[in-house]
């Protein structure tokens, strides 16, 4: 299961325009190689970044953006699976992957090639038997605790926090960067930090070890979101640790 993209795990609020480099073609001729290459895409999962959906997908995708995640809390399903629609054939057309958050059954119509669930979601059993093994599926877990259940019921990446408070997940008391040394022996599946981020603290997170981040606010009001998530990453993997991990 070390199979999720390469740098930057997106998360989109729903917002963005279409490149208009980018040519949009139906998710009936795409979805099934999307959902093809989903199979191999653990093998690949992001090493470190997941980013925003800011602007549109290939600006974000050229600041290193491995993949886009929608995360629309207030949308109708209708509208959120229009967006997917949309979006999924063109991240397919950049080798990139689109994950849904909390409707297992969007991701048969919307061509995504994952789905990710909350603690109060379908279980990941119950979402595996639903959609097979060739579909990314993800868990937000908020404690050392949930991220080892996580792992054992079966899921292919972990989100873990809030890391610092933010507005994406008000209810939530962060749990703080130093948590990530509770798990970073432990869990074996790649998992993303999350919450509240921004270079300074992704220097912080990675040095409890953390090597691969979730960032939505810091990049949605990013004048240049490129530019920023290409920021993130280049402060992705300074903290100590790291560098005393790769020494020895």
């Amino acid at each position: 299961r070390s199979r999720l993209p390469s740098r930057i795990a997106s998360r989109s609020q729903a917002r963005w325009s279409v490149p208009a480099c980018v040519p949009v073609r139906t998710t009936s001729t795409l979805s099934s190689s999307v959902i093809t290459s989903a199979a191999t895409l653990r093998q690949r999962l992001p090493r470190q970044l997941t980013s925003t959906g800011v602007g549109s997908p290939g600006c974000v995708a050229a600041g290193g953006a491995g993949i886009f995640q929608i995360r629309a809390k207030t949308l109708p399903k209708e509208e959120i699976l229009t967006h997917a629609r949309t979006l999924a054939p063109i991240l397919a057309q950049l080798g990139l992957p689109l994950i849904l958050n909390d409707y297992p059954d969007l991701i048969g119509p919307s061509g995504a090639a994952g789905c990710h669930l909350g603690q109060d979601d379908l279980g990941i059993p119950e979402a595996r038997k639903m959609l097979g093994s060739s579909i990314l599926l993800g868990l937000s877990t908020h404690s050392p605790c949930q991220a080892l259940a996580g792992q054992a019921v079966g899921a292919d990446y972990l989100g873990f926090g809030p890391l610092y408070a933010t507005g994406t997940k008000p209810d939530y008391a962060p749990i703080g960067p130093e948590k990530i040394r509770e798990i970073v022996d432990k869990v074996t599946l790649p998992f993303f930090g999350i919450g509240g981020l921004n270079p300074d603290r992704v220097v912080e997170a990675s040095r409890h070890g953390a090597t691969r981040v979730c960032v939505v606010s810091h990049l949605l009001l990013a004048k240049e979101p490129a530019a920023a998530a290409k920021e993130i990453l280049s402060r992705l993997g300074s903290g100590s640790f790291l560098k005393e991990a790769t020494k020895s």
